[in-house]
């Protein structure tokens, strides 16, 4: 089985596929790309089009991979504060619960069952 590198680009209404470097044909659909890889290799090399392999990458506007990188810096920033805002949650109520309060109290006050309150105060300790 041989490997190709498959790099599509987009011109205008139509994707140009590049087969190990080199201009070899074009897609309508993004979704049509592998097939035409595909089908172009098999014309040319006289092979069955499910033996290769291929490696593609779509290639993508400087802009949109620029948006990308910002959605992914931020969806990491979310987590780390999502993290951060559990770990303050439990400290609350571990401090809720050493200065005397239940369970079934502090849930109220978190806005969590009185269940959820237990663990809380549990993994603060």
């Amino acid at each position: 089985m041989s490997r190709h590198t498959v790099r599509a680009e987009r011109d205008g209404r139509y994707w140009v596929i590049l087969i190990d470097g080199e201009v070899r044909t074009q897609a309508r659909r993004e979704r049509e790309i592998e097939m035409m890889a595909r089908d172009w290799l098999s014309l040319m090399l006289d092979r069955d089009a499910d033996s290769f392999e291929l490696d593609i990458e779509i290639a993508m506007p400087e802009a949109a991979r620029a948006h990308l990188e910002r959605a992914r810096v931020l969806r990491e920033e979310s987590e780390r504060t999502r993290v951060e805002a559990a770990r303050e949650t439990a400290a609350a109520a571990l401090v809720l619960h050493e200065s005397g309060l239940t369970v079934r109290e502090i849930g109220p006050l978190l806005h969590v069952s009185h269940q959820r309150a237990q663990q809380l105060v549990a993994a603060a300790r």
